[in-house]
């Protein structure tokens, strides 16, 4: 019986890196944002911009042969300020769904909802959007990707975020 544990165990080792390189599993990871935050409708021409960072982790499940879809959570830190309107932090969640251009490439669309603290003049409060965009992640070993990813953030009071990502993935 012991036996029969340790072969169970070494197999689901052994089979952990292929989930990742299949794009399929779970991962977590991080990386570094270039936040373009900018005024719409009554705040048109209002535009700000920073440096920040994300964490997010999420879950694949392969949907053909070169497919696979899934969810991710994540959590931002953003510097973009200007004229007294600061964007602070937020969190999300959301879809993902790709394909597979070869073995360790893959190209990917994401949307889902987002929640974003900014502070105008002194006082903060939060705006809740829809955070939609596209990326495309490649395998540099067995269970790290690298990602780059461009999304939109449309917040409810007229406020935008283009956010793009530049981050490393690890996979389980």
């Amino acid at each position: 019986m012991k036996m029969i544990k340790i072969a169970a165990v070494a197999a689901a080792l052994a089979a952990t890196p292929a989930f990742a390189a299949d794009f399929a599993g779970p991962y977590v990871g991080g990386g570094v944002t270039l936040d373009n935050v900018q005024g719409s409708g009554a705040l048109e021409g209002v535009g700000f911009s920073g440096v920040g960072a994300t964490a997010f982790a999420g879950y694949n499940l392969p949907v053909g042969a070169s497919t696979f879809a899934g969810v991710e959570a994540n959590i931002d830190l953003n510097t973009a300020d200007a004229g007294g309107i600061e964007a602070k932090w937020g969190w999300g969640v959301g879809a993902r769904f790709g394909y597979k251009l070869n073995d360790s490439t893959a190209l990917y669309a994401r949307a889902g909802y987002a929640r974003g603290k900014i502070e105008v003049l002194g006082s903060s409060g939060w705006g809740d959007g829809v955070r939609y965009g596209a990326g495309l992640e490649t395998r540099v070993t067995d269970s790290v990707s690298l990602r780059a990813e461009f999304t939109q953030t449309n917040y409810e009071s007229d406020i935008i975020n283009n956010q793009g990502t530049l981050g490393i993935v690890f996979g389980f």
